[in-house]
């Protein structure tokens, strides 16, 4: 063998060995760029998964053990004392009506039956209470033509027993109107008695009635003690 072809063979080895070692460096430097992954792991190049994963504390679970956790209690709101001067009518013995209104809007009168709010505002409304006799049988007949007096006959729409303006009783309701005046009342029933309590209320303008409806949502029945009898 010649001297160049050794010259030629001792030359391409060397340039293989320095390709080969330039390749490994490389790989190195590669690999050292690359986070090493844990076993079990599965890499995605999307994140949505991730986001459609949820919170078990945003679902009410436990993140314990995957059960439901009871909401938190709703806190409500306590309400808020009545404003105006408190009226305390006694009903029966063992009973009193309590009606708060404004001295501003309303003179307050007694009478031996019944008791008045007459309003003061402008125009002429009024709140009655009063007593009336009715059997609980008839309660929803009475009140149909509860209103004939007042009214003058006009026919009266009964709309059945509801709370009255969000106050502590019920009553059954009916409307009649008459001259370009509105009449509403409320019969309330006693408890083991024929009679019952009867608010009536007349108007003739919006501000008039919102002023009674707010006497209204003032209603409530407390019970007192009877006075102690002598031996």
């Amino acid at each position: 063998m010649s001297n160049i072809i050794k010259n030629l063979l001792l030359a391409l080895a060397l340039v293989s060995v320095i390709i080969l070692i330039v390749f490994c460096i490389q790989l190195i430097v590669i690999n050292r760029g690359v986070e090493p992954v844990s076993p079990g792991t599965t890499v995605s190049g999307d994140s949505q998964q991730e986001d459609e994963v949820s919170d078990p504390e945003e679902n009410g679970e436990d993140p314990a053990n995957g059960e439901d956790v009871a909401p938190d209690p709703v806190i409500e709101t306590p309400r808020q004392p009545p404003q105006g001067t408190r009226y305390e009518l006694r009903v029966t013995e063992n009973s009193r009506l309590v009606v708060y209104a404004s001295e501003e809007l309303f003179d307050f009168m007694e009478e031996e039956t019944d008791w008045w709010f007459l309003y003061t505002g402008g125009g002429i409304a009024t709140l009655e209470i009063a007593f009336t006799l009715v059997s609980p049988q008839g309660t929803a007949t009475h009140a149909e033509t509860f209103l004939n007096d007042y009214s003058g006959g006009s026919t009266s729409e009964f709309t059945g027993e509801e709370t009255i303006h969000g106050s502590a009783l019920r009553g059954y309701h009916v409307t009649a109107q008459h001259d370009g005046e509105w009449y509403e009342a409320w019969i309330h029933t006693l408890v083991d008695s024929d009679l019952a309590l009867v608010f009536v209320i007349n108007y003739s303008t919006e501000q008039q009635r919102e002023a009674l409806y707010d006497i209204l949502s003032t209603l409530d029945m407390i019970s007192t003690p009877s006075a102690p009898q002598d031996d």
